[in-house]
């Protein structure tokens, strides 16, 4: 049994390394960059209390004076008095950028481009490895084979018996000997961290079979998405209107973001966050008709299907947001980890290779 173990681990390793370090890496400066620094800017952007704050409609106008071609995607609603609003806007070369509004006076307190050219490229490599589709499912593949790679690394690991064997790192021992033991010490240490995020990472790879799958295995129909119905009414829905109008359809929830609509059918969202939901935002929501202001759909993430619920964890855990922004950090350096491991695991495979090849050629010798 162990035999069979350690051929998997050591075939899969050597054929998937290479996509695991791009992955990996990659990963960790995505966390970093999508997640981790806007909460740093955040956090550096925090302001005084000063009277009254702006309505949600006055940062539109803002955001409209300064970024007249640009779309307004989303606003967060700040839920302590002492954070600034958080502005994405959306550029004619679909280009992102964060803006932090100051709540009392509407100035700007700071700028972040998001989607910088380093970092399509960045994206490109995690998702699809720089070739479309088909890179996009290699990924999906690697994640199950990482997946694999993470359990039969702890099935192997020698501090099953004793603990203090299994974690001893022999600093001063020669090269390879260090190499082995930073290998099974980094691997059982984010052994469960690789195992979800690679879990996860196959989820979102393969959404849609593993969603229809799932519809049709529980016998469940997917719900269509609401959409607006195009009406020349005489009103004026303001942002403020939309939040107020969606607080009172779902009072049990905490307004996080309110999304403005991307083209005539789409709708306006409200975003929720229910006590005890894994998303820092929330995953419940208020949807609304973007011409009259009307509720098209009230969504509970706890009353949603298990599929959508199934989702929504896989998100989360691939990123590490369920845990804040000391998680976050772990898969960070969980990501850089898993490179390393692929690099040590291919020195110990070169390297018992290279004792083979002497072996083989002592024994001619003999011969």
């Amino acid at each position: 049994m162990r035999k069979t173990t350690v051929t998997i681990h050591r075939i899969l390793g050597v054929f998937v390394g290479i996509f695991i370090i791009i992955i990996g890496l990659t990963g960790s400066i995505l966390v970093f960059d999508k997640e981790v620094n806007p909460i740093l800017h955040l956090h550096t952007h925090q302001v005084l209390p000063q009277g009254e704050q702006i309505s949600l409609q006055q940062v539109g106008a803002i955001i409209q004076e300064k970024y007249p071609e640009a779309q307004l995607d989303w606003v967060t609603v700040p839920t302590q008095v002492n954070e600034p609003y958080h502005v994405l806007i959306k550029s004619l070369d679909k280009s992102k950028t964060d803006i932090y509004l100051n709540p009392y006076g509407g100035e700007v307190l700071g700028i972040y481009e998001r989607d910088r050219p380093g970092m399509k490229i960045v994206n490109q490599l995690h998702t699809h490895l720089l070739a479309g589709k088909f890179g996009g499912f290699v990924v999906g593949l690697c994640g199950v084979m990482l997946l694999i790679l993470s359990i039969t690394g702890l099935m192997l690991w020698n501090g099953w018996k004793k603990l203090s064997v299994g974690f001893k790192v022999r600093w001063q021992a020669k090269q390879h000997i260090l190499n082995y033991d930073l290998h099974k010490v980094g691997g059982v240490l984010t052994a469960v961290f690789l195992v979800l995020i690679a879990t996860s990472g196959s989820m979102m790879v393969f959404d849609k079979p593993i969603k229809n799958f799932g519809y049709w295995i529980t016998h469940q129909e997917q719900i269509e998405k609401p959409v607006s119905s195009f009406a020349i009414s005489g009103k004026l829905v303001s942002l403020d209107d939309f939040l107020e109008t969606a607080t009172n359809a779902f009072p049990q929830g905490k307004p996080t973001v309110i999304y403005t609509p991307k083209d005539e059918k789409s709708v306006v969202r409200v975003r929720f966050k229910l006590p005890h939901e894994i998303s820092p935002e929330g995953k419940s929501f208020v949807f609304l008709d973007q011409y009259n202001g009307d509720v098209l759909r009230v969504e509970n993430f706890f009353q949603t299907s298990a599929m959508e619920q199934v989702k929504a964890w896989a998100d989360a855990l691939h990123t590490g947001s369920y845990g804040g922004l000391g998680m976050m950090g772990v898969y960070i350096v969980v990501g850089v980890v898993s490179s390393g491991l692929s690099v040590t695991g291919f020195v110990i495979w070169f390297k018992r290779k290279g004792t083979q090849r002497s072996t083989q050629r002592g024994a001619k010798v003999v011969i």
